[in-house]
């Protein structure tokens, strides 16, 4: 789950060939050149690259829902998805976008893994993917969104759209900011933002003494470094910042201003700082403090 933007998305995309991922969590994105794919481009035997899907087409501006079964254009997911462009841009306070977002829809898991397998080789193992492609120096990049039609796939789209989104405003987004904001907008509006989840399991955390550390996730670029517990948190700061007070909302939306100028806005914390003087302690006692039904447990088969 992340968006990419420039030199320091691209090191993400280097780390995961670094390390070899194991599988993370369910949604990612990244940054590629056109002819950077994975592959070798000196394999001569490789095998052909899948099509990609384009039977049948939905258009939900600014995105193109492109799948080879049909889907009814009438759906409420296609609805709620363009509203989420309007969601997460007055939210945010940022400018529309025209930029086409391309979504290929694929019909399942098994079609899906195939072609991720054979067009990005070195990718992990996720369920949704959004990838910035370059279409060459001084050019703009193509804003592809893959995935399959699949149980998750309404809180998949939500939060590669949320990548998507931001990427075609932004000159970069950090690391924890991008997973934080998709993870926040990945969730249907009735929540407001609140992952039960989420919020169940950072209780459980906070009292066993975990700190959370706003430092260490800053100096986080690398996909590689983030597991779950890194997901929950950047969506921890963010649920915070846009609704512990209207100073902390504001505080996150001038850094976002600055990201539409520049990728390297300066370190956030600093700026967060000038208006909490322990933003940590204040994060642990907004958690404690939400207000939320808890998750259901599914009862065990008998």
């Amino acid at each position: 789950m992340l968006s990419a933007q420039s030199t320091s998305f691209f090191r993400r995309f280097l780390a995961i060939f670094a390390i070899g991922l194991a599988f993370l969590a369910g949604c990612s994105s990244f940054q590629f050149n056109m002819n950077q794919n994975g592959k070798d481009a000196n394999d001569a035997n490789a095998a052909p690259v899948p099509t990609l899907p384009g039977k049948y087409l939905v258009r939900v501006a600014p995105y193109v829902f492109l799948s080879d079964f049909e889907i009814q254009k009438d759906l409420p997911l296609f609805q709620e998805l363009g509203h989420l462009r309007d969601q997460v841009y007055q939210d945010l306070k940022l400018p529309d976008s025209t930029t086409m977002i391309q979504v290929y829809l694929f019909e399942d898991r098994d079609k899906y893994e195939r072609f991720m397998q054979s067009r990005y080789p070195k990718l992990p193992s996720r369920r949704a993917f959004f990838v910035a492609q370059s279409r060459g120096v001084g050019r703009s990049e193509d804003l592809l969104i893959y995935t399959y039609w699949g149980d998750r796939v309404r809180q998949d789209l939500r939060h590669e759209l949320t990548h998507a989104l931001l990427h075609s405003v932004l000159k970069d987004v950090p690391l924890w900011l991008d997973e934080g904001l998709a993870e926040y907008y990945e969730l249907p509006l009735e929540q407001k933002g609140i992952n039960r989840a989420h919020v169940e399991q950072l209780r459980k955390e906070l009292s066993l003494d975990f700190k959370p550390d706003l430092i260490r996730l800053e100096l986080m670029d690398e996909v590689g470094k983030m597991n779950r517990a890194e997901y929950r948190e950047s969506w921890a700061w963010v649920h915070f910042l846009l609704n512990f007070s209207p100073d902390t909302r504001k505080n996150l939306l001038t850094y976002l201003q600055q990201l539409r100028d520049t990728s390297n806005p300066g370190n956030f914390r600093e700026k967060l700082l000038e208006i909490l003087p322990t933003p940590e302690t204040d994060l642990q006692n907004h958690i404690l403090r939400l207000d939320f039904a808890p998750v259901e447990k599914k009862p065990s088969s008998p």
